[in-house]
C-alpha cells in the first residue's frame, strides 16, 4: 500500500521552481518524490515543513538532487537532515528551533 504524499509545484519570488511535500516520504512513495524533482531543471527548493516521517529511500532522493536543491525543513526533520550530512551538500533551512 501506498502511503500518502501530496506535492504540489509552485515558484518563489526569484522564479525558481518549489516542490511542496505533505505526509510521509518512504519507499512506498519515493518513485513520486523522485519525479517531482526530476520534471525540473536547475536549482529547486524542496520545502519539507509539512513532511511527518522520512526512512531512508526518500533521504536518497534528496541526496541525488542535493546539488542543485535547497531543502526548507522544520525542526523535526532537522535532526535527521543533520545526521545525515546533507547539511553539508545542499543549503537548509528552517534547522533552527
Amino acid at each position: 500500500m501506498t502511503t500518502p504524499l501530496t506535492l504540489t509545484r509552485t515558484t518563489d519570488a526569484q522564479g525558481r521552481p518549489v516542490v511542496k511535500v505533505a505526509g510521509e516520504i518512504d519507499l512506498s512513495n519515493t518513485g513520486a518524490f523522485a519525479s517531482a524533482l526530476e520534471d525540473t531543471t536547475g536549482p529547486i527548493v524542496v520545502d519539507l515543513t509539512e513532511v511527518l516521517y522520512i526512512d531512508s529511500a526518500g533521504m536518497s532522493v534528496l541526496f541525488t538532487h542535493a546539488g542543485r536543491a535547497e531543502l526548507v525543513v522544520t525542526p523535526l526533520l532537522a535532526p535527521i537532515i543533520e545526521v545525515s550530512g546533507l547539511t553539508s551538500v545542499t543549503k537548509v533551512s528552517g534547522m533552527e528551533g
